[in-house]
């Protein structure tokens, strides 16, 4: 019965009024929500009044300070911003996708080296080619974040995900190596870092999901017999340029970020004493939008900013 109930509910809806309801919760305004989807104030108004009537509530209560949701309102936004999104984009599947007008919204999951690298370049680019879209970069859980892209809840993944396999494509960007990052007048900064130097100082790690830079490290100096003197665990990148150029902690990163990390603050950046693979980064997506154009033209845009000639 429930099941009955839902599905008449739903064939009961005008999913215009859907879009009526995203454009004045964007715009706290019946006149310019009318503006962005093209209708007249008064066609705005009958339609808010049937939206009303069918929720039985006032959605949006006129203040001060425009039109502003009820508390059914807020419950209703997520849903239905989303739902217009997927119906935006589902529209778009098979047909050109149009930067300077697009309006939709790519989620993303990148690393906090990402972040640093790239994401400047991104968000430059996007002003200039599509400056309607948005851009969600969202938390790299520690398992299955690939069914969030089967689900089509993630666009691109980019960075270093060994994890990503069966059902995925993958572009390599680029390759990079580590290094050892310290403070320029670090009292081990003069000369070559030896294994002795290395060994003896105080080391800082960053312990984050959904990026192998870590345990790559770890790997290389297990090979080398090497132990370091971990006396910093971190989850994230983003503090570790003010951390190491005011204490003595080195810490081993790509080169990439180490030297976004150098036009922070007064920082060296040595060789490590230990043989260390290089890495490649790489950008990931479901073979289910191998064929979308939204998804491909933001690929080809990464590929751009990122690619290695």
């Amino acid at each position: 019965m429930l099941k009955i109930h839902v599905m008449n509910s739903l064939a009961s809806i005008d999913l215009n009024l859907l879009v009526v309801f995203d454009a004045i919760l964007k715009d706290r305004s019946i006149t310019l929500a009318a503006q962005r989807i093209g209708l007249s104030q008064p066609a705005m108004s009958s339609a808010l009044g049937r939206l009303r009537r069918l929720f039985n509530d006032p959605l949006f209560v006129r203040t001060a300070t425009g039109m502003q949701p009820t508390p059914y309102a807020q419950l209703l936004a997520t849903p239905i911003q989303r739902a217009c999104e997927l119906i935006a984009g589902s529209l778009q599947i098979g047909g050109d996708f149009a930067p300077p007008s697009a309006t939709r919204t790519f989620s993303l999951y990148i690393t906090d080296i990402g972040a640093v690298v790239f994401l400047p370049k991104l968000m430059t680019a996007l002003a200039a080619r599509a400056p309607h879209v948005k851009v969600q970069v969202l938390r790299i859980p520690e398992r299955r974040a690939q069914d969030a892209m089967v689900a089509g809840e993630v666009d691109i993944a980019i960075g270093l995900f060994p994890d990503f396999r069966a059902g995925f494509f993958q572009q390599r960007l680029y390759g990079d190596e580590f290094v050892c990052v310290m403070r320029a007048d670090h009292p081990q900064a003069e000369g070559a870092l030896t294994l002795k130097k290395f060994a003896a100082m105080s080391h800082a790690v960053i312990a984050s999901a959904g990026t192998g830079h870590e345990s790559t490290v770890e790997r290389a100096c297990a090979a080398a017999r090497l132990r370091r003197r971990i006396v910093l665990t971190l989850p994230h990148f983003m503090v570790l340029p003010l951390l190491v150029a005011q204490t003595d902690v080195v810490v081993t990163v790509p080169k990439r970020l180490g030297l976004a990390f150098a036009g922070f603050a007064n920082l060296k950046l040595l060789e490590p004493p230990i043989k260390i693979p290089r890495f490649e980064i790489k950008q990931h997506w479901h073979e289910r939008y191998h064929h979308d154009q939204s998804n491909k033209w933001m690929r080809n845009l990464v590929a751009e900013l990122l690619l290695e000639r």
